[in-house]
Formats: C-alpha cells, sequence, structure tokens
C-alpha cells in the first residue's frame, strides 16, 4: 500500500512539472480587449455625439419618465377607476412600454453595429499581436473569460492585448 502512495505521489510530481513546462493558463476576452482600444473608445464617443444617437436617447429618458408618472398615477388611483378607465390606462401604459422598448433597441443595435465594425477592423491586427503576446508570456492554454466561471485577475491577459492593439500600427 505504501508503494503506490509512493508511486502515486512521484506520478503526480512528475504532471505538475510537466504541465509546468508546458507554459501557464491564461484568460482572455476578445471583445473588452478591442472595445478599450484608444481607436474603440473614440470611435464609440464620436457615435454617442451623434444628434440621432442623442436624439433616442433623449427621446428614452422622456418615455421613462412619462411611463413611471403613468404606473404611478395608476397604482395610486386603481381603486378608484372604473373598469373601462383601468383597461385604458393599462393600453397606454403598455403602449409607453413598447415605444421604449423599440428606442432601446435601436440604441442597442446601434452600439452593436459599432461595435462589430470596430472588431472586424481590428481583427487582423488582434490575430498578428495574439500568437506573439502567447510566446512571450508562455502561455500554454489560453481560455476564452466567458467561458470561465472564476479566475484570477492574475490570468487575464486582456488588458495586455489592449495596450498592444493601442501600440500596433
Amino acid at each position: 500500500m505504501k508503494f503506490y502512495k509512493v508511486v502515486a505521489v512521484a506520478v503526480m510530481a512528475l504532471w505538475a512539472c510537466g504541465v509546468a513546462a508546458e507554459g501557464r493558463i491564461a484568460v482572455f476576452d476578445v471583445e473588452a480587449a478591442v472595445l478599450n482600444t484608444d481607436m474603440a473608445k473614440k470611435r464609440l464617443t464620436d457615435m454617442r455625439n451623434q444628434a440621432e444617437y442623442k436624439k433616442n436617447v433623449s427621446e428614452l429618458e422622456s418615455l421613462k419618465k412619462k411611463y413611471d408618472k403613468v404606473v404611478e398615477q395608476f397604482q395610486k388611483d386603481f381603486d378608484i377607476l372604473s373598469a373601462e378607465q383601468r383597461q385604458a390606462t393599462k393600453n397606454k401604459i403598455d403602449a409607453a412600454r413598447a415605444d421604449g422598448e423599440h428606442i432601446a433597441r435601436k440604441i442597442e443595435s446601434a452600439n452593436q453595429q459599432e461595435a462589430q465594425s470596430i472588431l472586424q477592423e481590428l481583427g487582423p491586427k488582434l490575430q498578428a499581436i495574439l500568437p506573439q503576446l502567447v510566446k512571450d508570456e508562455n502561455i500554454g492554454l489560453l481560455l476564452p473569460r466567458k467561458a470561465v466561471l472564476h479566475a484570477d485577475s492574475s490570468y487575464d491577459i486582456t488588458a495586455k492585448v489592449a495596450d498592444k492593439l493601442n501600440n500596433a500600427k
């Protein structure tokens, strides 16, 4: 029995040495790295400063205030409203919610389209940078950050990739 324990400990030690020789483990978030570059931040800021985008955000905020006010009033007056008045108010609330959701989707769509455009533009640079970074950092296993339940920040190379993208020409 003692022999098997010694063999098991030796096998584990050899396995651990093999893993260490292969390189370290790292996690990486492609989207975060690309969207944290100076170019991406500038493009997203420029998009958010466009008149149409600002108009949509303003309209969404206005609709939300209106919606909250109607809902609050409805809850306050619920007991004194007739069935027809309740239904009319519910319809008004549903219409305001639908309008708000529509505008929120427009805003989200604009953000996603710009982010996708940036990802496509920086994709070739990322493909050139990442293999060299993996080699330089002696990374044996690179995992997507979103697929990992927990990783200490020392395993995350996202910021390093963003810095390299900022410095790439």
